[in-house]
């Protein structure tokens, strides 16, 4: 009796550390609300190099696949993975989320376009000592005009718990994420993120991407980022390429007969 009075002590002790005990999420990115046609995939695919107070990591790869289901409707898979320069080590940086985009509802005008929709889907602990699954959800607001469109992100997540203090890592986010065309197919793309962790602690983070449209190829980037988490300053450079895929025919349009 007296030893399972202590084991229950012991969990409850475990269970009120605060987050800051438990393994920290990678940085957020704000999301956009650009759909794919249904049938088409797209991999968004990034590496590079991230430097913060405490060490260096090579980010390989950071990646997000978006299948496109219908118009308004569109699966995704954002992981990211890295290696520490001084082990050699490969190793998952952030959980592998899984999740349904849908445009709820959308609106156009003569100069501009109005849209929202939703992301959301389970988190699951891929991360070294995590287990089980967690939860993310966003809402987004996007405006496009003649020459620029900005998306506007809010929600939160709860993430798998860290099995060496069952601590589970919870959340809210906030973005914004803006497009400028500059000339024929080079756009300016600057974001700025932000975290609030459980514990009260604020990451605020902001990138700047040079984006090319290379056509049916896809797009390229080079972007930087910088800003602050738990660890101090933080100060990034990424290169990227998202190819598209036609995975599924196109319907061709019905034709009447002679």
């Amino acid at each position: 009796m007296q030893r399972a009075l202590r084991m229950l002590i012991v969990l409850t002790t475990l269970a009120a550390l605060p987050a800051t005990a438990a393994l920290r999420r990678a940085t957020f990115f704000p999301k956009d609300l650009d759909m794919q046609q249904a049938g088409d995939l797209e991999l968004d695919t990034r590496i590079g190099v991230l430097h913060t107070e405490n060490n260096n990591n090579v980010v390989l790869p950071d990646f997000a696949l978006n299948f496109g289901i219908d118009r308004r409707l569109e699966f995704d898979i954002d992981a990211q993975g890295g290696i520490d320069p001084r082990t050699g080590q490969w190793l998952a940086q952030d959980q592998l989320w899984v999740s349904g985009k849908h445009l709820i509802w959308d609106s156009h005008g003569k100069d501009e376009a109005w849209a929202f929709g939703v992301q959301q889907g389970p988190r699951f602990g891929v991360m070294p000592n995590t287990w089980g699954f967690g939860y993310q959800a966003l809402a987004l607001l996007g405006v496009r005009a003649l020459h620029w469109q900005g998306v506007m992100t809010l929600g939160g997540f709860v993430d798998p718990q860290d099995i060496n203090t069952w601590v589970r890592p919870i959340g809210l986010l906030a973005g914004l994420d803006w497009t400028f065309d500059l000339m024929g197919d080079w756009d300016l793309a600057p974001s700025l993120a932000f975290t609030l962790h459980g514990d009260g602690n604020i990451d605020a983070v902001a990138t700047v991407d040079l984006e090319v449209d290379v056509g049916k190829w896809g797009s390229a980037r080079v972007g930087v980022m910088g800003g602050w988490q738990d660890a101090g300053r933080v100060i990034g450079f990424e290169v990227g390429y998202a190819p598209k895929f036609a995975i599924l025919p196109k319907k061709l349009p019905a034709t009447s007969r002679p």
